[in-house]
């Protein structure tokens, strides 16, 4: 029973990391009614910046191929002022980014927030992998150590520490947000923005201030928790999924309970950790990750309607839907040349083309679920992996063959999809949000972790499709990449293109748009929510599920790190860039932005610029949700439409056509179509 206990305590460590950036998810959801997914990363940069000057007096920059250290001290500084600089080097760095980023989004929708955060969560991410590499980093402890005899109980002194400045920041923000001016201008501005303002109230600056004080706490719990565990770009970035944990729990109002989860969950994690060695019938992998999933879907289901926060609704309209035309003939030509592209390319520009197509299909089941239905999705890449391994068994283990096994594989995705859907029911927007990627990490964690699906660290094998005795895959012994397998790839692409092409105008699709546009009058016109987001959730799961397929005999050999809840936020990136309501800009994805794309491989051929694509994503997810919503097919479709008029006006036809908003579908069309 001791060691049970010793567990528990020494889990308060990451629980008070959790608590203390909950307590800034709470702040920057009460002010400004975003939910930070780049709060992780903000922690995890702000740690870097204490590191580099407590370690040699070197303050680290935010930018790369410009000197990003300036020493700023002769020798180590000694650790008060080096967390006093990187505190202070982190509210500047959060005010920036509220200024630049976050302030013209105080009114966007949902969807327009959640990629926002998700572009600057990968900027941050970028800069530091490009500046400080991926190898693991740690410092001297900060925090008095050594240890309490108790009971014959040896109890860490840091993890009682730590539980102590969680509990203080709560107890500090809750009383002076209950108490002091600023705090109750800050309700107000939070529950009713024009009233305040009627008051005198600057909704902006109170949002700046809130942001600065978030942007602080983040800084602290990356310092706090670098003494005991490792700093690498990636998990601390990954601490933001129990940290919205606790916030859910504390409904991202109550900072109290917000830090007491926080605890509780840190500590469970240490427990699930010793069980699970006196349990090896377990996963012994996983489960202590998988936790904040289970905690974020309970939270979800039973505080739904309270766990809301400022701006939810969004008063901005969704981006626009493309209305295809002819898609037969569209696909049919694109079918053509892409095989001619295919036959002329060679070497690693048809594979980087061949790896485009497979990324437009994947593109193609975010526009089926987010740009129809506006249900944010961060667990795309998760429902491929589900069928790249499933594939995998299929064609090694059971000897199923192609095309048959590549069907299975997708449709085993479908339950997986409809699953991580069902909260679709109960929550929208940043909600759902929260759920996919707590659920990407849960299943990256449990599922793919595990050597029975996934191989391990070696990958699982995958056969090479064939057809009646023909080998269709992208290599015949010392023959690779082979065009019959691209011709392939593009064959299943153009005709899932075509498939979403008909689905948009087809009843479906015009239910799919009306439940994006209002689901209330879309249930008072008597369509089925429940039935059309779960449909919306299989179509896209057995669409990335293809993908995943494709993927996987692609490689022939997929691992784990292929499907990581990272490269779910990448592919929403590019998928928003180029238009997440259009087939063109699924298209566009593939093409031009995706990592191992046609258009990056060439610029990394030619200018050696591929290890800046997840910057350069992120900036343009960013820079799109800022200014320009639609993305860059609707941008091109409404350069096509101001040509077409000045080419009629030139040959004196004075009809206007109607605006890519008219023809794109917008909130308006679902209703006059369902008359």
């Amino acid at each position: 029973m001791l060691e049970f206990v010793l567990f528990l305590i020494l889990g308060l460590g990451a629980g008070a990391v959790y608590g203390i950036l909950g307590l800034g998810l709470v702040l920057k959801a009460r002010s400004t009614g975003v939910i930070d997914f780049a709060h992780g990363a903000v922690a995890m940069f702000g740690a870097y910046v204490f590191l580099g000057l407590r370690s040699d007096g070197v303050l680290q920059l935010p930018w790369i191929v410009l000197p990003h250290e300036v020493r700023i001290y002769p020798q180590a500084m000694p650790t008060a002022m080096a967390m006093a600089i990187a505190l202070a080097y982190s509210a500047v760095f959060g005010l920036l980014v509220f200024f630049l980023v976050y302030r013209p989004l105080l009114h966007a929708t949902p969807l327009t927030k959640v990629c926002a955060s998700v572009g600057v969560m990968l900027i941050i991410q970028a800069v530091a992998v490009l500046n400080f590499g991926t190898q693991g980093r740690s410092t001297a402890p900060i925090l008095p150590t050594g240890t309490w005899e108790v009971g014959g109980l040896n109890i860490p002194l840091d993890r009682l520490y730590f539980a102590g400045i969680v509990i203080a920041l709560a107890l500090v923000l809750a009383i002076f947000y209950r108490a002091t001016r600023f705090g109750l201008a800050t309700r107000a501005a939070a529950e009713n923005p024009t009233g305040a303002s009627l008051n005198g109230l600057s909704s902006t600056r109170i949002a700046a201030v809130n942001w600065v004080l978030a942007s602080l706490l983040a800084a602290f719990a990356g310092i706090l928790i670098t003494p005991i565990a490792t700093l690498d770009p990636s998990s601390l970035t990954l601490f933001v999924i129990p940290a919205l944990a606790a916030s859910l729990a504390g409904r991202f109002r109550s900072f109290t309970v917000t830090a007491a989860a926080g605890l509780a969950l840190g500590g469970a994690q240490a427990l699930i950790i010793r069980v699970l060695l006196d349990a090896p019938w377990l996963p012994q992998q996983g489960l202590p990750q998988g936790l904040p999933f289970l905690v974020i879907l309970v939270a979800m289901s039973v505080l739904t309607r309270r766990a809301t926060v400022r701006g939810e609704a969004g008063t901005t309209r969704h981006p626009s839907v493309g209305r295809p035309r002819r898609p037969l003939l569209t696909g049919a030509g694109c079918f053509l040349a892409g095989t001619a592209l295919l036959l002329l390319l060679s070497g690693s520009l048809r594979v980087a083309f061949i790896s485009s197509l497979v990324a437009v299909c994947l593109c193609l089941s975010v526009v089926v679920l987010t740009g129809y239905v506006g249900q944010v999705s961060l667990a795309q890449m998760s429902f491929a992996g589900v069928s790249a391994f499933a594939l995998s068994h299929l064609t090694v283990s059971a000897g199923v063959p192609f095309p048959l096994s590549l069907l299975l594989a997708a449709l085993a995705a479908v339950p997986v999809g409809v699953l991580i859907g069902l909260p679709a029911l109960r929550v929208r927007g940043v909600n759902l949000a929260i759920v996919t990627l707590a659920a990407a990490s849960a299943i990256d964690a449990l599922v793919f972790s595990g050597t029975w699906l996934s191989g391990g660290l070696a990958g699982s094998e995958v056969a090479n499709p064939r057809l009646f005795g023909v080998n269709l895959g992208i290599s015949d012994g010392p023959a690779y990449p082979r065009a019959v397998f691209g011709v392939l790839v593009l064959a299943i692409v153009c005709a899932v293109g075509v498939g979403v092409a008909r689905l948009r105008n087809s009843p479906t699709g015009l239910a799919f748009l009306a439940v994006r546009s209002n689901e209330r009058a879309a249930a008072a016109a008597g369509i089925d929510v429940t039935r059309v987001k779960l449909i919306a959730f299989a179509l896209s799961s057995f669409v990335a599920g293809l993908a995943g397929g494709l993927l996987a005999y692609q490689q022939g050999r997929v691992s784990p790190a292929t499907f990581s809840a990272f490269t779910s936020l990448a592919l929403l990136a590019v998928a928003y860039v180029a238009g997440v309501g259009r087939i063109a800009g699924a298209v566009l994805a593939g093409l031009l932005f995706s990592a191992n794309g046609f258009l990056v491989t060439y610029l990394d051929r030619t200018f050696d610029v591929g290890i800046y694509q997840v910057l350069l994503a992120g900036f343009a997810l960013t820079i799109t949700a800022v200014k320009n919503p639609d993305g860059v097919a609707a941008a091109m479709a409404e350069g096509t439409e101001r040509l077409q008029r000045l080419w009629r006006h030139r040959q004196g036809d004075r009809t206007e056509p109607r605006s890519s908003s008219q023809v794109a579908g917008g909130d308006r069309e679902p209703a006059q179509a369902l008359k």
